[in-house]
């Protein structure tokens, strides 16, 4: 039998990796309250890269069964925030005072919960190891900075509720596999170059 434990949780690299996401997204949304909206969305970009590869870590470590839950519910809890409330609240402190905002975003919010509430559910029995049934919800991270460098001020609102409506429609998405893995970093670091220089 194990001795007790001082703390509860399980750490590993890939745990870690997904807190570092949690501890950037956090960043993105204290400079998104504080009107440094292009601080917050760099953070936004690198807290979906860390939720990028998270998983992959985690697959290529050995983990107990209890880990495993325990790793899938912190991701999915870190989500949550990361992906569901922070994009809200950029959207919300770029200078926004209409109601529809707040109603597009509270719709957002309810696509995110939503989607993760699914996808933890139906992980053990999905058998569709090539497609993600709706847009995963860490996309947002990729989505968002682009229209807010390159489209206007109400697109940021519409993106929310177009890619919250894509959270929860049975559409199938390709996962990212090979080369992507490599892709997606550099996009983040393109889009954060763009971004800061806008």
């Amino acid at each position: 039998m194990r001795g007790k434990r001082l703390l509860i949780g399980y750490i590993n690299i890939a745990n870690a990796i997904t807190l570092i996401g949690m501890l950037l997204s956090l960043s993105s949304g204290f400079f998104a309250l504080s009107g440094n909206i292009k601080l917050s969305i760099i953070f936004l970009i690198f807290a979906g890269i860390c939720d990028l590869f998270d998983g992959v870590v985690a697959r290529k470590i050995k983990r107990t069964d209890d880990e495993k839950k325990y790793g899938a519910l912190l991701d999915t809890t870190v989500d949550t925030v990361s992906f569901g409330v922070v994009p809200a609240v950029i959207v919300l402190s770029a200078d926004w005072s209409a109601w529809y905002a707040l109603v597009i975003c509270a719709f957002y919010m309810i696509c995110t919960v939503t989607r993760l509430s699914y996808f933890g559910t139906t992980t053990d029995t999905n058998t569709d190891v090539k497609h993600y049934h709706g847009l995963p919800v860490t996309y947002i991270s990729l989505i968002l900075p682009i229209v807010m460098i390159f489209g206007s001020a109400i697109a940021s609102v519409l993106t929310l509720l177009l890619v919250g409506t894509l959270f929860i429609l049975n559409i199938k998405v390709p996962k990212p596999r090979g080369i992507w893995y490599a892709v997606f970093p550099v996009l983040a670091i393109v889009l954060s170059v763009l971004w800061w220089l806008s």
